[in-house]
């Protein structure tokens, strides 16, 4: 019998919310500066990594090392924006 895989077991909403998070972004930094921007992508940025960690059990086994490569990237980014959003907020 065929089994849907672990990720589209993930609810659609928090997949959109996801997406609109990343593309708000850039309106946020416009409204609130660049500090809020900064921490929405690092919050987006890590749930995305959760996403894809999750993801990975699902994954066929030659694809799983760019997938782990992309989730690493995800993580880093996170970082950055998060401690350039504290390095700004406290300028």
């Amino acid at each position: 019998m065929w089994k849907a895989p672990l990720v589209t077991n993930r609810p659609l909403f928090g997949r959109q919310v996801l997406a609109a998070a990343i593309l708000a972004a850039p309106f946020i930094a416009w409204l609130f500066g660049p500090e809020a921007a900064l921490v929405v992508m690092a919050l987006t940025l890590g749930v995305g990594s959760y996403l894809l960690a999750g993801a990975l059990d699902a994954t066929p086994g030659h694809i799983r090392r760019w997938l782990r490569l992309g989730i690493g990237a995800n993580l880093v980014l996170a970082a950055a924006c998060g401690a350039l959003a504290f390095w700004l907020l406290l300028r």
